[in-house]
């Protein structure tokens, strides 16, 4: 069933949908934190759950449509690839299918970050426009928002 999918759900429609899906999510987060709306979407497993199977899909297609990479994960006495240099990780995520497994990480860890932050920022009573740096550099570069 997944295969036939593969002809609709394209790397590039993926890549947009999960783009384009994250955003409302971050615009929440920054301007109505505080909202109903906003906590259940963000304390739901709804996202992660969304995110969790595209990955998986794109992970699917991959190892049943192509000899790469990850392939060698399934092979008994090949080690995983990724860890012998970064030489080898180019090689990686030269690989569409690769790059975009690894989007879709970032884009997920990146939400939760966000999420963690918009969070502990209510709690802690903080000033709403002070809590827009930190989410946004979170939304752009990851974990150095949190700095």
């Amino acid at each position: 069933m997944l295969n036939t999918l593969k002809d609709f759900f394209t790397l590039e429609m993926i890549y947009h949908f999960t783009n384009i899906g994250v955003i409302p999510l971050w615009i929440l987060l920054a301007f109505l934190p505080s909202w109903g709306g906003t906590k259940v979407l963000i304390n739901s497993i709804l996202v992660p759950l969304i995110l969790g199977l595209t990955y998986f899909y794109v992970f699917y297609i991959y190892i049943n449509t192509s000899d790469g990479i990850f392939s060698n994960i399934l092979d008994k006495g090949k080690t995983f690839e990724l860890y012998k240099g970064i030489d080898q990780l180019k090689k990686i995520l030269s690989d569409k299918n690769v790059l975009l497994l690894f989007w879709i990480h970032f884009l997920t860890a990146n939400l939760i970050l966000g999420a963690w932050i918009a969070t502990d920022a209510a709690k802690n009573k903080a000033l709403q426009f002070i809590v827009l740096v930190p989410l946004v550099l979170t939304y752009f570069v990851g974990p150095i928002g949190l700095g």
